[in-house]
């Protein structure tokens, strides 16, 4: 079964690296290749959903059992893309998202990808996501933010509605203390999920994903092998 994973914004597949040793037994893991970044920085950035979407729906066609999971801007964007890929007639294993507000919820101004580059890289140093030697990096930076401003432009153009829940199982994931990502907010994703939702919380700020990875592989492990025997017991 494939694990297709979608990062946070401004991050790539390299997001995931270390995954696939955790959920070796359940998936293989696959993570987005986003234009502009990674083995695709020659290619022009997104700026929309759409675009982004049918980008990554060519990135997942496979015939086998898939799941979706994103990060914070790449969980509004598993969900777009589950809400595609379900509309197509796609039976999806399961959705797991985490580190955001619902999608279908209005966006907390200011918008981040009209923000000023000064004002962008300080935002970037109070979520203590990047390394701090590259926000000192003029050259780094130069390239790292226009990323960064096409995602936050994705999503905070992009708003589902409250209607567009998904059919396969949901799994909302964050942490405990994100000063980003209000809990009642997070919790707002279960509306999305029309067989129910599971919520998981871990202890960290809003980059639990990689404080908390164990914890939250071995939670993800856990309801792909129960999907995996439930699957069975109906063929």
């Amino acid at each position: 079964m494939m694990l297709f994973c979608i990062p946070y914004a401004g991050g790539d597949s390299e997001v995931f690296r270390g995954w696939q040793e955790a959920l070796g037994p359940v998936a293989q893991v696959v993570g987005a290749e986003l234009p502009g970044r990674g083995r695709r920085y020659r290619e022009a950035l997104l700026h929309s959903m759409p675009e982004l979407v049918a980008d990554l729906a060519r990135q997942c066609d496979t015939p086998g059992p898939l799941a979706l999971l994103g990060y914070s801007f790449g969980s509004t964007v598993a969900h777009a893309l589950a809400c595609h890929l379900e509309g197509q007639g796609r039976t999806l294993r399961r959705l797991f998202v985490g580190g955001s507000r619902a999608p279908f919820l209005p966006p907390v101004p200011p918008l981040r990808h009209q923000m000023s580059d000064a004002q962008l890289a300080a935002e970037l140093a109070a979520m203590s996501g990047t390394d701090p030697d590259v926000l000192a990096n003029a050259e780094l930076m130069s390239m790292f933010l226009p990323i960064l401003r096409a995602d936050f432009r994705v999503v905070e153009t992009w708003q589902a509605s409250p209607q567009e829940t998904v059919r396969c199982p949901l799994t909302v994931f964050g942490a405990e203390a994100d000063a980003f990502v209000p809990g009642a907010d997070l919790r707002e994703w279960t509306r999305l999920g029309a067989n129910g939702a599971r919520v998981r919380l871990y202890p960290g700020d809003h980059f639990v994903i990689r404080s908390q990875r164990a914890s939250i592989c071995r939670g993800i492990r856990a309801d792909l092998a129960h999907d995996a025997l439930a699957d069975a017991a109906l063929t």
